[in-house]
């Protein structure tokens, strides 16, 4: 929020003009620890809520696959699915290229990849039980649901609200809603591959 207010937003988070422009390839790593809240949005309230709910819920989860495989592969799965989301950046940036060249900066450029990790961890989770029935809370409501519904869910979660902005203002939007679901793509490889296990 801070360097939203300064206007030196692409100095921490991910933006493709700043690393042509500025060299500022540190993004590559501190953007998968923010997470882009804008204190001038109307819904902002319901968005640090909403927020601060999913740590809470990622953190019960994370903790159980550290105790499952170590505090090295929880790490190594976060940084593993953000990479996969500035993977996903770069493809939506340079196919939106252009509506928006490289040349100009703008606010929806530059991204945070911080749910790109925390999907990651979530879905893994997931993967092993994809045809069990689980019990999960949506709102303080328990509900019992196949996992893949959940994962339906999740996806949902990022996938509504990029397109709702993304068609009726700019696609542009897309870049600030769609890179963190390539954090589940990477979750899957480290599931089905068993990447960094012993």
């Amino acid at each position: 929020m801070i360097f939203n207010y300064y206007g030196l937003r692409q100095y921490l988070s991910l933006s493709l003009n700043s690393i042509i422009y500025n060299f500022t390839y540190y993004t590559f790593i501190s953007s998968l620890f923010i997470d882009q809240i804008n204190p001038y949005d109307p819904f902002f309230f319901f968005s640090l809520i909403l927020t601060f709910f999913m740590l809470f819920f990622t953190y019960l989860i994370a903790r159980i696959i550290e105790m499952a495989n170590g505090t090295r592969f929880l790490f190594k799965l976060f940084l593993f699915c953000g990479f996969f989301s500035i993977l996903f950046y770069f493809l939506l940036r340079l196919v939106l290229i252009t509506y928006y060249p490289i040349t100009d900066f703008s606010f929806l450029d530059s991204v945070g990849l911080a749910w790109g990790g925390i999907f990651g961890l979530m879905t893994y989770s997931i993967f092993p039980a994809m045809n069990q029935k689980l019990t999960g809370i949506i709102t303080f409501i328990p509900l019992r649901m196949k996992a893949r519904t959940f994962l339906i869910i999740i996806i949902m979660f990022r996938l509504i609200p990029g397109l709702i902005y993304g068609l009726y203002y700019t696609p542009l939007y897309f870049l600030l809603y769609f890179p963190e679901l390539g954090g589940i793509l990477g979750s899957y490889f480290v599931f089905k591959y068993r990447i960094f296990k012993r």
